[in-house]
């Protein structure tokens, strides 16, 4: 928020003495700001054998015409019991992320023994950094890009139109098809993700020519354009896919958020091609 309405707040809410001029706060924020970047890392007494570190990027976009936006990278590091870091920095800044994450890590108990993991949204240059940063392995990919992505697709198939059978037959099919890429991907099967899109753009014709309104394009292109950059995404970061349901099954992180409100899959749908007449029998 803006310092000018930050210090409107912190009159109304704490008893402190900043009165209502935002270049106090400003000054009194800044001054308290570098005193915690100059503050000594205090270590916890028990080491921390094994440390989650994620690493995420975003752009906060600027009020005025001409400014430029700001990227911030933003991340945290957790521990097993229970410790945790957050920590943020804008790109392009005096601030070191590289030193930020070193010094987080510290402040949650990492020793030369401690097992690193850490997860990315595939951006290389978030890898580059955990690298500087002395986490060597290779960070996994963050399955909330994915489930994002995945959930996205979902909407989508489920809003397309139905006019007539070939369409409900279609539509049987693409919903089907993402439900099984979903369980594809989570399992640890990715690879076979190109079974799935190739299915779902078999049949992708039936909607050909459906409409459109002035706010909105027609979900079939939408679709179109969402499993493409899908299928981009998995076969960019196919190198960082890990097993995410044996990790979750293992008590082990996915992410960046807990994944226990998703879906979980019994198992794998029959494998095979699905037939119109075979949709269209189990309709009836």
């Amino acid at each position: 928020m803006p310092y000018r309405v930050a210090a409107d707040l912190l009159e109304q809410m704490f008893p402190v003495d900043s009165g209502t001029d935002p270049e106090t706060l400003r000054r009194h924020t800044l001054r308290a700001g570098g005193a915690l970047a100059e503050r000594a890392v205090i270590r916890p007494e028990a080491a921390a054998p094994v440390i989650a570190v994620t690493l995420d990027s975003t752009f906060i976009r600027s009020r005025e015409e001409g400014e430029r936006h700001l990227e911030v990278r933003v991340g945290n590091v957790e521990t097993k019991s229970g410790g945790r870091q957050v920590f943020g920095a804008v790109a392009k800044a005096d601030t070191d992320i590289k030193v930020l994450i070193r010094r987080n890590l510290d402040a949650v108990g990492r020793t030369e023994d401690t097992e690193l993991t850490a997860f990315t949204d595939g951006c290389p240059g978030l890898r580059r950094i955990l690298t500087d940063a002395g986490v060597v392995e290779p960070p996994i990919l963050d399955w909330f890009h994915i489930g994002m992505r995945l959930q996205h697709l979902k909407q989508i198939a489920g809003a397309l139109a139905i006019g007539d059978l070939a369409r409900v037959t279609a539509k049987v099919v693409i919903v089907t098809e993402v439900d099984r890429l979903h369980w594809r991907i989570w399992n640890g099967k990715a690879k076979n993700a190109r079974k799935s899109i190739a299915r779902i753009r078999t049949v992708m014709h039936h909607f050909r020519g459906e409409p459109g309104s002035r706010k909105s394009i027609a979900p079939s292109r939408k679709l179109w354009t969402a499993l493409h950059a899908l299928d981009c995404y998995l076969s960019g970061q196919s190198a960082w896919l890990v097993n995410y349901a044996e990790r979750h099954r293992a008590g082990l992180r996915v992410g960046t958020c807990d994944h226990r409100r998703n879906r979980q899959f019994p198992g794998e749908p029959p494998d095979e091609q699905i037939s119109a007449d075979a949709v269209v029998t189990t309709r009836r």
